[in-house]
């Protein structure tokens, strides 16, 4: 028996110094590893942050309204007055703060569970957007231009009374709200100096356009502009092709390269005729027969006057019974008048260089005058002629250097108009075209 209990403690021994043996091996092996360097784990990408919705929440005083200062709409957001001077600073090099137009939009997103909104977006204008955001331990800003699509859109009309009321056909469905009315003005422009929309159009004149617009993701629409105008009147047609000038503004030849820009505009309002030229009209204030030597224009106060051609402002005031009158004065001795305005364009005085087409004044009834109308004189030489009858002097046509590229563009842009969907009554308006003009429509 005791010889058995030897062997056995003799075992258990050997036992125990192979345990720790075991125990300090793995100690070592555990030492050993942490010495050594571990290949870098691979990174796992960081989704980016979601920008929150910033037009999610809007409230009432969100708007800027006429007279608001940008401030009180960020302190009614609960902004203090540090963060507003952050947010003022970075907008500045962007817009100053206050030339912001009443109506825009500001726009906040707050992170879950906090009042004090994280980011704000500032709509500039229709085509850019201020973003802000918050990011410890201030705020940064991004900008962010509006996205926009090109499109083609082609619009025929048969006059029916007027170019406002035509009965239009093409691509009707993808105009929006007064869209044709506005091409409406800028077909009177492009043809300002050949036709008075007021007089000249009749029962069964027609028009066929194709025009290029930047369309933003809303539906509004950025710019547009013409690619082709064909307008019949009566036996005449006239068709319209621009070209771009250094400028960046277009200017409009016939399909011959003649320009169809004169030096004057025929009218400085696009509205109808009240009283014409003549040597014999009765006064309605004054009671007795005089000359009338302009033409008198029935517009609504504040519409827009535009200066019928380039020139130097030589009289801006009140003038008698003229009322409130601009004079410009313009090449080869002539000069225009705009009388009974009810407002002058605060830049215009006298020695002021305006060009074509700029907004001098707006319709009044001021001086002697018994409701709002323009009153546009004529002078040439010293003498009062009739605004719709004189000779104006015209543009040059393109130069000859430039006809064949300008063929090739005016091809371009008439095809465009063939196939066009009209009205049915068109097809009686186009099945006749004169001797001059034997180009085939279809």
């Amino acid at each position: 028996m005791g010889i058995r209990r030897k062997r056995k403690r003799a075992t258990q021994k050997e036992s125990g110094r192979w345990a720790k043996l075991g125990s300090l091996l793995m100690l070592a092996v555990f030492g050993l590893s942490l010495a050594l360097p571990f290949p870098p784990s691979p990174k796992i990408p960081t989704p980016p942050e979601p920008i929150p919705e910033l037009w999610a929440t809007p409230r009432p005083g969100d708007k800027l309204n006429r007279g608001m200062a940008l401030s009180s709409v960020l302190a009614g957001r609960g902004l203090d007055a540090a963060q507003i001077r952050e947010i003022t600073s970075l907008l500045r090099p962007y817009k100053d703060p206050r030339t912001l137009r009443p109506g825009a939009v500001m726009r906040f997103s707050s992170a879950p569970g906090e009042e004090i909104p994280n980011r704000i977006g500032i709509e500039l204008n229709p085509d850019s957007i201020l973003h802000f955001a918050r990011v410890a331990p201030g705020w940064t800003v991004r900008l962010e231009l509006v996205p926009f699509v090109m499109d083609t859109v082609r619009i025929s009309g048969l006059i029916e009374s007027s170019l406002w009321s035509a009965r239009l056909g093409g691509d009707l469905d993808r105009l929006g709200d007064k869209e044709f009315e506005e091409l409406v003005y800028a077909l009177a422009d492009v043809f300002a100096w050949k036709i008075d929309f007021t007089r000249d159009l009749r029962r069964g004149d027609a028009f066929r356009i194709a025009l290029e617009r930047k369309v933003r993701p809303n539906g509004s629409i950025r710019s547009r502009h013409f690619l082709a105008i064909e307008l019949r009147n009566r036996e005449r047609v006239i068709r319209a092709i621009p070209i771009t000038g250094p400028d960046g503004r277009f200017t409009y030849y016939d399909e011959d390269g003649r320009s169809l820009h004169g030096s004057f505009l025929r009218y400085p309002v696009p509205y109808r005729i009240t009283s014409h030229f003549t040597n014999r009209r009765y006064h309605p204030i004054l009671k007795r027969y005089r000359k009338h030597e302009g033409i008198d224009y029935g517009a609504p106060t504040g519409t827009p006057v535009e200066a019928t051609a380039s020139g130097v402002v030589t009289r801006a005031g009140f003038a008698g019974g003229y009322g409130r009158l601009v004079e410009l004065r313009h090449a080869r001795e002539i000069r225009t008048r705009y009388a009974h305005l009810s407002a002058i364009a605060a830049y215009i005085r006298p020695g002021v260089h305006v060009n074509q087409g700029e907004i001098i004044g707006k319709v009044g009834a001021s001086g002697l005058a018994t409701g709002p109308h323009l009153h546009y004189e004529f002078i040439l030489d010293g003498k009062h002629r009739d605004p719709l009858t004189v000779q104006l002097p015209e543009q040059p046509s393109l130069d000859r250097s430039r006809m064949e590229a300008f063929r090739r563009d005016r091809d371009k842009a008439l095809r465009l108009l063939e196939g066009v969907p009209i009205p049915y009554d068109l097809h009686v308006a186009f099945a006749e075209p004169s001797d001059r003009d034997r180009r085939p429509v279809r």
